[in-house]
């Protein structure tokens, strides 16, 4: 036998059962501080007597044109925004900030395969999280013509941005790797493309890189490395995602060159953790046979042995400043936060050079 389902009151029998306004049972359920506590107790208990729920979210928005919700539209497959420490800690501003002025916050995978969430998400503005140039996602977010902030990645005219300067702090990095003597390199980098690659980067995949940051960090590094005419005077690892495994597969390999590299430049601190494991592997020491710099200065970074040198970027405040310029439009229409070089235990000088450690260096872009 099926179960009787009980009828559904609305707001107006509530309100009658009561004997109070539309407009404080509305209160009730969408400003409980505009009430005494024993009026909305009342009105409380009346609805779940009468299977009241609050008033319909759909047609507050219908009535009022707001949903009082933000969407971070994300690239990586979901799971990554909780595993991943940066994209983690860049959420949690965004939450904090969307808590702060009441507003709900959203996820909605982007890509072909999820167009429809995003035309469909009752949102009153989106935040695009880290895309790849020419995403057919963006488009799509045009064609709603919401409001819209790009956090990292691209750069796209008359939209807002929130980000770094990544080719001014990667230069950071190499500088002080240089400072201390080296000049056998290697890079770890970042997806330059969204096919899945794995393995040494040409300059002409360099050059047509769908990912900006990505290509921005390599070019910080070059800066400071130098190129060999149209060659790179560095070899450079490509990693199809930021994990900790990528990291190692990419230090295997690029410890398998001869000579070996003295440094590695990481494009992150997971991918920096991997080649450190892949140096022990190697029977190799970090800092005295092999140093290693990352890249966010993620939790981790201070928690492995050793402790990982880093460039530290503001993520939890990247994540606060895109909720302002998206709900204020206060912030500049490029909003560049700094960075910094933190120096910890995974650099040293150069086996047989006789400069001396430096403590620290910060980026003046």
């Amino acid at each position: 036998m099926k179960p009787s389902l009980k009828a559904r009151g609305t707001l107006k029998d509530v309100a009658n059962a009561v004997g109070v306004s539309h407009t404080t049972v509305s209160n009730a359920f969408n400003r409980p501080d505009q009430l005494s506590p024993k009026l909305r107790e009342t009105i409380v208990a009346t609805a779940r007597s009468m299977n009241y729920s609050g008033p319909n979210p759909a047609a507050r928005m219908l009535r009022t044109g707001f949903a009082r919700t933000i969407a971070v539209v994300w690239t990586d497959p979901m799971p990554h925004a909780f595993e991943d420490q940066a994209a983690s800690s860049f959420l949690a501003g965004v939450a904090e900030a969307c808590v702060g002025r009441g507003f709900a916050l959203l996820l909605v995978q982007g890509g072909e395969s999820s167009s429809r969430s995003v035309q469909t998400a009752a949102i009153d503005g989106l935040i695009i999280y880290s895309m790849p140039d020419k995403d057919s996602t963006l488009q799509i977010v045009a064609d709603r013509a919401l409001p819209t902030v790009v956090v990292d990645q691209p750069i796209i005219p008359n939209i807002p941005f929130v980000g770094i300067d990544n080719r001014a702090a990667s230069r950071a990095c190499a500088q002080h790797l240089k400072t201390l003597g080296h000049k056998r390199f290697a890079i770890v980098s970042l997806r330059l493309g969204t096919d899945g690659y794995r393995g040494f980067v040409t300059a002409g995949r360099l050059k047509n890189a769908s990912f900006e940051l990505s290509r921005r960090r390599i070019e910080g590094y070059l800066d400071i490395i130098g190129r060999n005419g149209s060659n790179f005077s560095a070899k450079i690892w490509e990693c199809p995602c930021s994990i900790e495994e990528e990291g190692r597969i990419a230090g295997e390999n690029l410890l398998k060159l001869s000579p070996p590299p003295t440094a590695i430049l990481a494009a992150s601190d997971r991918l920096a953790i991997g080649v450190i494991e892949a140096a022990r592997k190697s029977q190799l020491r970090v800092p005295e046979d092999l140093s290693v710099v990352g890249f966010d200065d993620i939790p981790a970074a201070k928690l492995i042995t050793p402790e990982l040198t880093t460039a530290n970027q503001p993520l939890r405040e990247k994540g606060r400043l895109a909720v302002s310029s998206l709900l204020d439009g206060k912030e500049p229409l490029r909003c560049v936060l700094p960075t910094k070089l933190v120096i910890r235990n995974s650099t040293a000088v150069c086996p047989g050079s006789s400069r001396k450690r430096v403590e620290f260096f910060e980026p003046s872009g």
